[in-house]
C-alpha cells in the first residue's frame, strides 16, 4: 500500500480516538492493533471471515470503510486495492485535503492552465523561451528510477532536460511517487522511460519535434503507440487520472488528452 494512504489511515485512526503510533506512512504492529480495533466497531458492516484476514488487508478494507463513511463509493468492503478503491481513496484525500469533493475528472477535458507560462508550439516562440534547440540543457534527478523502454534491463537516475522545464519535471514526479509508489508505479508502468532530449524532426514533418528542446518526455510507449486512440491505449485508463493531473496542474500538455493520440507523451508547449 503506498505511504499516502497509510499516512490517511493513521490520521484517521488517531481521530476516532484509536492509537495507531506515529502517522509516518509504515504499517506496523501499532497501526494493526488499531485498525482491528476500529474494524470490530464496525463487524457488521464487514464479511463474516474478516477477523481472517491478515493485516494488509484489514488495513485496506479500513480505508475503504472510511471511504463509505464519506459517501464515496468503493465497491465491496472486501480489502483488496482495485482499481475503484484507488479512485476512492483519491477522493477522500482530496476531501481531506481540502474541505472539498473533488471535480469530476472522468470527462476527457484537459487542465487549462500554464502556470509556468510556457510558450505555444512555434519555433520562434520556443527559441524565445528555451533557447536555440538541443542548448540549455540540464540533468533532471529523477525522484524515483526509469526503466529504458527499449531495454528494461537498464535503470536511468537522471535525464537531460530543457533547464526551464527540470524544475517542473521533478515537482511533477515526486508527486507522482509519494501518490503511487514505487509498487505501483512499476505496475502501471510510469517508470518505463521513452526519452527526452533527441534533435530530430516531427515523424513525416519539416518541423523540430519538441523533444528537439529537450521540453517533451514520452512513458511507456509499446502500449501507448503514435496513432492508438483512448480505445487502446493504456494512459487514457482511470487509473492515470492523478498522473495526468499532476502534469497539467503545471501547464504540461498531453497530446493523448488533448488530440487523442500518442499518449505517451507529455510537453511544456501549448498547441
Amino acid at each position: 500500500m503506498i505511504a499516502a494512504a497509510v499516512r490517511v489511515i493513521q490520521q484517521s485512526l488517531i481521530e476516532e480516538g484509536f492509537a495507531p503510533g506515529k502517522v509516518d506512512g509504515q504499517l506496523g504492529p501499532d497501526t494493526y492493533g488499531a485498525v482491528a480495533k476500529a474494524l470490530k466497531a464496525r463487524q457488521s458492516k464487514l464479511p463474516a471471515d474478516w477477523q481472517e484476514w491478515p493485516n494488509s488487508r484489514r488495513a485496506i478494507a479500513y480505508l475503504q470503510c472510511r471511504c463509505t463513511e464519506h459517501a464515496i463509493e468503493t465497491g465491496d468492503i472486501d480489502g483488496y486495492w482495485g482499481q475503484q478503491t484507488d479512485h476512492a481513496f483519491d477522493t477522500l484525500s482530496h476531501l481531506l485535503t481540502t474541505g472539498e469533493m473533488p471535480p469530476p475528472w472522468r470527462d476527457d477535458v484537459p487542465l487549462d492552465v500554464n502556470p509556468n507560462n510556457w510558450p505555444d508550439q512555434k519555433e520562434a516562440h520556443l527559441n524565445q523561451f528555451f533557447g536555440q534547440a538541443g542548448h540549455n540543457q540540464t540533468k533532471l534527478v529523477l525522484p524515483y528510477p526509469h526503466r529504458l523502454a527499449w531495454d528494461l534491463r537498464q535503470s536511468v537516475n537522471s535525464f537531460s532536460c530543457n533547464i526551464k522545464v527540470r524544475d517542473s519535471a521533478q515537482r511533477i514526479l515526486t508527486k507522482v511517487f509519494d501518490h503511487y509508489g514505487i509498487e505501483r508505479i512499476r505496475d502501471l508502468h510510469l517508470d518505463r522511460w521513452g526519452g527526452c532530449l533527441n534533435v530530430r524532426k516531427m515523424r513525416g514533418g519539416s518541423n523540430w519535434s519538441m523533444h528537439s528542446w529537450g521540453i517533451a518526455i514520452d512513458y511507456d510507449p509499446d502500449r501507448n503507440q503514435l496513432k492508438w486512440g483512448r480505445d487502446r491505449a493504456v494512459f487514457a485508463r482511470p487509473e492515470y487520472d492523478p498522473w495526468w493531473r499532476f502534469w497539467e496542474e503545471e501547464g504540461w500538455v498531453s497530446l493523448g488528452r488533448s488530440r487523442n493520440y500518442d499518449w505517451m507523451h507529455v510537453q511544456a508547449a501549448r498547441l
